[in-house]
């Protein structure tokens, strides 16, 4: 049976007569709170993160970023199946804190004409049907396709299609599993962009919900924005954080809206616009978030419209509504060599990156095609596929000297236990305790009484000769200084 857009309403529940048009639009939020303190490992009590936005005082001292690295076996998922005749696109990899699964959640499409058709970007959209799917793996890197058989049945039988809503195009499906949640029901959520044939309140990011993240439910809450877009929940707060796109003047640009509840949110406000370094042919395609050692950062995609080339740079924020791009914008992830199934594109994965062992894994959008190949002809035996790029536990950001060097952290509250270090150097290097403003080190903990460390470690303990630990200084306002020749440092730990 061919699922239409009436059949999706009823079998979702997604319009009743008594759902106003007035939550289909956005509604307004008080600003979002700092994020309460991470949530961390058992026996760690806080971590700090050596990035730009952590650091007050330098000598000799550059800020360091690690190229992510692409492991042979990609890519992990291709197109295979009738229905993914567009490819794996946009989507989200999320490891279950449930079952421990890897769960996938992608959009694609099949030929199958609906009333009419629209520009989007530069290519005509409305001539296939747009459907989300499931896969998913016990390792992340074998997938499967579960025969979820509740749509075109007849079509396709043992499809895994989860979502289908008639289209002129439904773009980037991004989601979240909420632990924070107190009705099962709504465990998982999900943001799609929509570009409806029939009404228009209808087009911009609509919300889902799903008990399990096969049956999802419409929510009755579209947020205003263009397609590729992305959904990210800040699991020590639980608070929502909706990344949009829209146009300032010719380029793509990125907005923020947030959200305390899931159902009443702020009106989007630009977080990412060009400046005086960027250029005409500068857009900022999609973006993701994530927190590492207790710090907000994300991969922003930059689409260079000159050269037709994309690549993913890290931003950080202190507060989650206020963004930044480093300093020196790093391409941490960039297409492929001519020929290899991303040469056209390397776009961000709408998901946080997962620890394995002790390496992280970042699932992203892998495109043989250049953007412009609806324009220009694409390369039509390498379609879009799910691929992974990886970075050491921790090491993705952080402070590097040259010669005899060093930093100091921001001011932080001193939480006590002992202090753990992860740095490469194959020199001495020594960490002093420093009081905030003009203060100089704090007895006992000054850099002469530090027992010097060495190698390579992502997790060396820091000791002083006459202090066991730094409860002394519990509850303090206090500066890591850090000090090495030719050292590397991404993290500290303060654990029990």
């Amino acid at each position: 049976m061919i699922s239409t857009r009436r059949t999706f309403l009823q079998k979702t529940a997604l319009l009743t007569a008594a759902l106003p048009l007035a939550r289909n639009s956005l509604t307004a939020a008080s600003a979002a709170p700092a994020p309460a303190p991470a949530s961390t490992p058992t026996g760690v009590l806080r971590e700090v993160l050596f990035s730009p936005g952590n650091i007050t005082e330098k000598k000799n001292c550059y800020d360091r970023f690690e190229p992510l690295k692409k492991p042979a076996q990609n890519p992990v998922l291709k197109a295979e199946m009738p229905w993914e005749k567009s490819g794996v696109a946009w989507g989200s990899v999320l490891r279950s804190q449930v079952d421990g699964k890897f769960k996938f959640f992608y959009s694609t499409d099949f030929p199958g004409a609906q009333a009419g058709a629209v520009l989007v970007d530069n290519s005509m959209q409305g001539r296939n049907h747009c459907v989300v799917c499931y896969a998913e793996s016990d390792d992340g890197l074998v997938w499967r396709r579960p025969a979820v058989n509740q749509f075109f049945q007849n079509e396709f039988p043992g499809n895994n299609i989860v979502l289908t809503w008639a289209a002129y195009y439904n773009d980037s499906p991004s989601v979240i599993e909420d632990l924070h949640e107190s009705d099962p029901q709504r465990r998982y959520k999900l943001m799609m962009f929509h570009l409806d044939p029939q009404n228009a309140d209808l087009t911009g990011c609509a919300l889902f919900v799903s008990p399990d993240g096969l049956r999802w439910t419409f929510t009755g809450t579209v947020l205003p924005s263009q397609d590729a877009s992305s959904l990210w929940q800040d699991r020590r707060s639980g608070h929502y954080y909706a990344f949009l796109k829209d146009r300032q003047g010719n380029h793509r640009s990125r907005m923020l809206a947030h959200s305390a509840d899931f159902r009443t949110w702020s009106e989007p406000q630009w977080i990412f616009t060009p400046d005086h370094g960027d250029h005409a042919g500068t857009n900022f395609y999609n973006q993701s978030a994530f927190t590492l050692c207790g710090r907000s950062l994300g991969f922003l995609n930059l689409y260079d419209l000159t050269t037709q080339t994309t690549w993913v740079e890290l931003i950080e924020s202190g507060d989650n509504l206020n963004w930044q791009r480093m300093p020196s914008r790093p391409h941490l992830l960039q297409p492929g060599p001519p020929g290899s199934y991303d040469s056209g594109g390397a776009y961000v994965g709408l998901a946080e990156p997962i620890l394995v062992g002790d390496e992280f894994r970042y699932y992203y959008y892998a495109s043989a095609d250049r953007h412009d190949a609806a324009d220009t002809g694409g390369n039509a035996a390498q379609r879009p596929a799910l691929a992974y790029a990886t970075f050491r536990k921790n090491r993705l950001v952080g402070q590097q000297t040259e010669h005899d060097g060093a930093f100091a952290t921001l001011p932080i509250v001193c939480p006590g236990g002992r202090l753990f270090l992860n740095f490469v150097c194959a020199g001495e290097v020594t960490v002093a305790i420093k009081r905030p403003g003009y203060g100089g080190e704090y007895l006992g903990y000054t850099a002469a009484e530090c027992m010097p460390v060495t190698g390579d470690s992502l997790r060396c303990e820091i000791r002083w000769k006459n202090q066991p630990d730094l409860s002394a200084l519990q509850g303090k306002n206090i500066r890591i200084k850090i000090s090495g020749r030719n050292l590397i440092a991404y993290s500290a730990s303060f654990e029990r």
